[in-house]
């Protein structure tokens, strides 16, 4: 089930967040939702990016993998959450196609 904050992002047409000196957001297109770190652009309809999210009780590491290489790196305070909802977002999405 995916949270209240989790279905108030997806009826959005998108968001993003400054991480550092990068900018990173999901936005939702015609072709489909796309995710962009900077001004590389990632197709998320493509089957060929992937998302872990590892948290501990100090700190908590967010990866964004396109084609195996990994193209967003994060590491944070585990009470930081603003990256929670982008995971969310994203794992969403993939529960949604696999059901498909």
């Amino acid at each position: 089930m995916v949270p209240e904050q989790g279905r108030s992002i997806m009826s959005r047409k998108g968001f993003y967040t400054k991480v550092g000196k990068n900018f990173v957001g999901v936005f939702l297109s015609s072709e489909g939702p796309k995710m962009f770190i900077n001004r590389d652009v990632y197709e998320l309809t493509s089957p060929h990016w992937d998302v872990e999210m590892v948290k501990g009780r100090s700190r908590q590491i967010i990866n964004f993998y396109w084609r195996g290489e990994v193209k967003l790196s994060v590491r944070c305070e585990a009470n930081n959450d603003v990256f929670l909802p982008l995971f969310d977002y994203l794992d969403c999405r993939v529960k949604t196609a696999a059901s498909s």
